[in-house]
């Protein structure tokens, strides 16, 4: 008997901590509004960006502290903010579960086109953008954002209790792109040619400032917009430099999508798994590899008499990802464990119209996905995780020397890695220099600059590394 309950107890213990992170066991307190940078957006105005922080207040806090969940907000990189209903419900949920979580805000907006188009279906003319360059540069900027974001976090992981071994990035439709984004593109090569400074672009029709301007999170009078379109600089972006290291051990993808391959170059050791949720009837994501809104395109044109809706850049959604990580030519090593999880809906856009709870866009259960994606995460978080961080970080940061610091004309960077590449920015955050495959050894000329304090982003192939940069003398 004495052994049976014994037996008994280790069931119990075992599955009682299985769902350790899984069910919403706690009660929670949420900080709202912080402020973690501010950044210039597409027509030159800046934007001041906040989060929301969720977390448990009645947990035993783990010694290396609560995993740390991002949720990012969809919305076409045009509208949308960390008030969505998903997203709120998304947060405080995490944090029920036992992780700190953050819901961000983040640059919106695109240059549209300078041609008079209209069409009677609502959002079609908000869709027509001054090319497709407009759509990646969006999804960059929010990219770079979120980095900052997860800086901002490190920098007060000690405030909120952060374990900064178990990061997970998260979010719907345009934020699942920028979760992607946020994880897997961290090699500078990656960067798209799109990103790159491009020719200015005309000013946008002036019919679309009241239907798609006005009211938006990013209105500006179009006769106040900066039409060009500089460098976006690095991958990481410049919000909040910090050599604080962290570890995204997973990414989730609620009908989110991918612009390129962000699988076949990687910096980490360990590459984080994937969550995937993906409906056949999506308009908005393709369900497989398309035109960005490839669906709604056709339901435009076909019954409402509408133009194509233009430069569409081609994007993989979830069964895209999922058919791409399995036939890459990569090692099995370097393919991130996937769940994948998909629905037979293959509704049509009039069914859609007609019976909203088949749209493909969506969730078809928000709790069953989010339940399954917590499980999927619940399994590699480990409760030592921050001493393996301590270590990898020390091994890594030892390899990049800058020299001499302070400086009066140049200084020399040395280190052990490939495909290195720097961003340097001013004390406002304005990128003053960038510069890609840097030689070990190779000098940085800053004699062109004021004295003054400057942040040196390092790109590496296995890190990314922030130095305090001093200007001093002539």
């Amino acid at each position: 008997m004495k052994n049976a309950l014994l037996l008994l107890g280790l069931i119990l213990s075992t599955f009682l901590s299985a769902q350790n992170y899984v069910d919403t066991l706690y009660n929670i307190t949420t900080e709202t509004n912080i402020e973690y940078g501010t950044s210039v957006n597409f027509a030159g105005e800046q934007k001041t960006l906040e989060m929301d922080i969720s977390y448990p207040t009645d947990d035993v806090v783990p010694s290396c502290g609560r995993p740390l969940a991002l949720i990012i907000h969809g919305g076409a990189w045009a509208v949308g903010s960390k008030e969505d209903v998903n997203i709120v419900r998304m947060r405080k949920d995490f944090a029920k579960r036992g992780y700190v979580t953050a819901a961000i805000n983040y640059r919106l907006g695109y240059f549209y086109t300078d041609a008079n188009k209209h069409c009677n279906i609502e959002n079609w003319d908000c869709l027509n953008l001054a090319d497709s360059a407009e759509w990646i540069r969006a999804w960059y900027r929010g990219v770079q954002d979120a980095k900052g974001a997860l800086r901002y976090l490190m920098e007060n992981k000690s405030t909120y209790e952060i374990d900064a071994s178990n990061v997970y990035v998260f979010g719907e439709s345009a934020g699942a792109y920028i979760s992607m984004g946020v994880a897997y593109m961290d090699v500078g090569s990656e960067k798209p040619l799109s990103c790159n400074a491009l020719n200015s672009v005309n000013a946008p029709h002036s019919n679309l400032y009241s239907t798609c301007l006005q009211g938006s999170t990013f209105d500006i009078p179009i006769e106040d917009m900066d039409l060009s379109r500089p460098d976006l600089g690095s991958i990481n972006g410049y919000l909040n430099p910090s050599s604080e290291p962290y570890i995204i051990k997973g990414v989730g993808s609620f009908f989110g999508g991918m612009f390129t391959d962000l699988f076949s170059q990687k910096s980490y050791f360990d590459i984080p798994k994937l969550y995937l949720f993906h409906q056949p009837a999506d308009l908005i994501v393709p369900y497989n590899a398309n035109g960005l809104l490839a669906g709604f395109n056709a339901c435009s044109v076909n019954p409402g008499g509408c133009a194509q809706i233009n430069d569409r850049p081609i994007s993989y959604g979830g069964f895209g990802i999922n058919n791409m990580i399995d036939t890459l030519n990569i090692s099995v090593d370097n393919k991130p464990e996937v769940r994948a999880e998909f629905t037979s809906n293959n509704a049509t856009c009039l069914q859609q119209i007609f019976d909203p709870s088949l749209g493909g866009h969506q969730f078809d259960s928000y709790w069953n996905r989010t339940v399954s994606m917590a499980d999927f995460f619940a399994q590699g978080i480990g409760p030592n995780d921050c001493a393996s961080l301590s270590l990898e970080n020390n091994n890594l940061t030892s390899a990049i020397d800058i020299y001499p610091n302070p400086t009066n004309n140049l200084f020399y960077i040395s280190h052990n890695s490939d495909n290195v590449s720097i961003s340097l920015f001013d004390a406002q955050g304005k990128l003053v220099k960038n510069q890609s495959r840097i030689e070990s050894g190779s000098s940085i000329s800053i004699g062109n600059l004021n004295n003054g304090v400057y942040y040196l982003i390092v790109q590496s192939a296995f890190q990314s590394t922030t130095h305090k940069i001093i200007k001093s003398g002539k």
